[in-house]
């Protein structure tokens, strides 16, 4: 597993006869990474939170780390919790941007939220029969709610006064999820959320739901990248072969960006970054060829 040393001066050293990662640059803020055996029942708080997780194997193994991640965080006392899900393709490639929108989305993602439903709503506290309501087609956004449990997949910026009526109401659950919500909160003119008082209400609303579980995928100069972030432990980013072999290369207490992990990448001799042009080529080539071959 991995936790941080601070780089800089008062920097403490480590408790856990560790493996220092020499780095040739600081990266995360001047911060080095070290390598750690994996923490015991007896270690510090720390440590527990930072035990490195593997990537999921499929959407089976990633709605059990989900319900796991869940459960977590709510005996934490976690009641609102936010939860970003990668998509098992249907009916697309790593090369489309899912052809049949948002409803085919829908379709890949029911299974895997029905599956972690089924998990988490055995925890006690929160058993009791969930109803299934669409609460707005166009947009596919799906509910499930119970006297104890709520969960809204694809929530969007229309469907936040609902959202928010749930979880404010005198009959509101006990916890409730959100999956992979459709609004942006960044890099817009014009914010989703309207202007002035509105958008600064709504804002404050969304950012009361904390991440627990999330999963995403980008590619980075060819590089196939994973950030994964599972309640208690730190977000992780993690560089996956062609073979599907991942590495967890840092960890650190916030959402990485897509410039810190450039960085991470430039301190990796042999990421795709620090290839030929021509090297690159070659390898993206026959990422697209393997992308072609899966099966829809």
């Amino acid at each position: 597993m991995m936790h941080r040393h601070s780089s800089g001066a008062g920097g403490r050293g480590c408790l856990h006869n560790c493996k220092r990662v020499v780095c040739r640059r600081p990266v995360f803020g001047g911060l080095c990474f070290t390598i750690c055996p994996r923490a015991s029942a007896s270690d510090s708080a720390e440590v527990r939170v930072n035990r490195i997780v593997p990537i999921p194997d499929g959407p089976v193994q990633q709605a059990q780390q989900a319900a796991q991640a869940i459960e977590t965080a709510w005996r934490d006392g976690v009641r609102r919790q936010r939860l970003e899900l990668l998509l098992p393709l249907i009916g697309a490639t790593d090369l489309d941007d899912w052809p049949g929108g948002i409803r085919q989305q829908f379709k890949a993602a029911q299974p895997m939220v029905e599956s972690v439903l089924r998990t988490v709503k055995q925890i006690k506290g929160l058993q009791g029969p969930l109803a299934a309501n669409i609460w707005d087609q166009g947009d596919a956004v799906g509910a499930w709610t119970g006297k104890n449990l709520a969960c809204v997949l694809f929530p969007t910026a229309g469907t936040l006064d609902k959202l928010n009526r749930l979880c404010n109401g005198p009959d509101a659950p006990e916890l409730v999820l959100i999956v992979n919500p459709q609004w942006e909160t960044r890099g817009n003119l014009v914010s989703d959320f309207g202007f002035g008082q509105r958008k600064a209400d709504s804002e404050r609303f969304i950012a009361s739901f904390q991440p627990t579980y999330c999963l995403k995928q980008l590619r980075v100069y060819g590089d196939s990248i994973r950030t994964l972030k599972a309640h208690p432990n730190r977000w992780q980013v993690h560089v996956v072969n062609r073979g599907g072999a991942s590495d967890c290369i840092a960890t650190r207490d916030d959402q990485p960006s897509y410039q810190e992990i450039e960085g991470l990448l430039r301190d990796r001799p042999d990421s795709m970054m620090n290839k030929s042009i021509f090297d690159r080529i070659k390898i993206e080539f026959a990422f697209n060829q393997d992308s072609l071959k899966q099966q829809p």
